[in-house]
């Protein structure tokens, strides 16, 4: 009797200790980390440090670096210990967790100093902080990134090419960005308007645009828009297969909104003002799409629509005063091999500059 209460002490004893030893508390450490703050490859917030720790790479996160060194160990899918690493660099922590095994896990020896991109130091503690701190930095970074890429809509307007070369219905179109998300779209001469909205998609820099007006201009352009700031003066719309280059211009003599040209009186209240209408010929053809001129081609400007018929009293293209405060024009494009003409009429002010 005596020797089986004996036995029966003894093995609830060894039951007691094996179960203290498999059942490990989230506080106990292995090494010097503790369980809860082992970070599984296959998480997010291992991808995020994967970013933090990428130099070379456009998914880098560059808020916040760490200061090295710290001691990092990884551990199989039974939590034991396989490696043990001493961080040194960015370099050296993207070269270790892209060689961490899958299924495998990592535990970092907190606290790890780290420090953003305004220069400030801070300690992190545990992976939470961790994950707090990396969210925070994101979050400041894409909404600083959206400032930027509003203020750079609005500086100045913006011109469209094709990035498909075969494509050309918005060649040399122009957006017109207000501070309000309002735009104004000049293509071949005609105003269209809408809202422009900036903003992320999960990581990804977007611009949502909408024209007011239902039709075809609205049926290609009204979509999400992956947005890329190649430079301060060019950027890059991506939606599917469909991309445009858009890039920056200050200068209103270097680009063609409509089939409108003003100058500035010669004396103030005459309404009268001198007109080079040479200096207008690439607007108008860009505008109406129009082939550029060949030595068998010919443009004239002519007052009245009857003298554009019949091509008398050309205007001199050098030097014109016009005879009213707001005048129109008419033009006629000769194209002598194809044998055909356009007559386009434009509109003329004089202002008080």
């Amino acid at each position: 009797m005596k020797k089986q209460l004996l036995k029966i002490i003894f093995l609830s004893f060894v039951g007691v200790l094996i179960f203290s030893c498999s059942d490990l508390d989230d506080n106990e450490e292995i090494g010097r980390v503790s369980l809860e703050n082992i970070i599984q490859k296959e998480s997010e917030l291992f991808s995020l440090i994967e970013r933090v720790a990428e130099t070379e790479d456009e998914d880098e996160i560059t808020c916040i670096k760490f200061l090295y060194a710290f001691t990092m160990l990884e551990f199989d899918a039974d939590l034991m210990v396989v490696n043990q690493y001493t961080v040194s660099s960015d370099e050296n922590f993207s070269f270790i967790l892209e060689n961490i095994s899958d299924g495998n896990s990592i535990g970092i020896n907190f606290p790890i100093q780290s420090i953003l991109d305004n220069g400030e130091e801070f300690l992190i503690q545990n992976k939470d902080e961790l994950k707090q701190a990396i969210d925070d930095c994101i979050e400041a970074d894409q909404e600083e990134q959206i400032g930027n890429c509003e203020l750079l809509l609005q500086e100045c307007v913006w011109i469209i090419s094709h990035d498909d070369e075969t494509e050309d219905a918005y060649e040399n179109a122009v957006f017109d960005v207000a501070d309000d998300g309002t735009f104004e779209f000049y293509n071949n001469g005609e105003l269209q308007e809408g809202t422009w909205i900036v903003y992320f998609i999960e990581d990804e820099l977007h611009t949502n645009i909408t024209f007011e007006e239902e039709g075809m201009t609205a049926d290609d352009w009204n979509f999400d828009w992956k947005t890329q700031i190649l430079s301060d003066n060019m950027m890059k719309f991506t939606n599917g297969d469909v991309s445009f280059t858009l890039t920056k211009e200050c200068e209103e003599e270097n680009y063609c909104t409509e089939l409108i040209f003003e100058e500035c009186e010669g004396i103030d209240g005459s309404g009268i003002s001198e007109f080079v209408f040479e200096n207008y010929i690439p607007c108008i053809l860009q505008i109406e799409d129009l082939a550029e001129l060949t030595d068998d081609d010919s443009i004239a400007f002519y007052e009245t629509q009857l003298d554009a018929d019949v091509e008398t009293n050309p205007l001199s293209q050098t030097s014109y005063q016009n005879i009213m405060q707001e005048q129109t024009i008419y033009v006629r494009v000769n194209y002598g091999v194809a044998n055909e003409f356009f007559i386009i009429p434009i509109t003329i002010i004089s202002t008080t500059c």
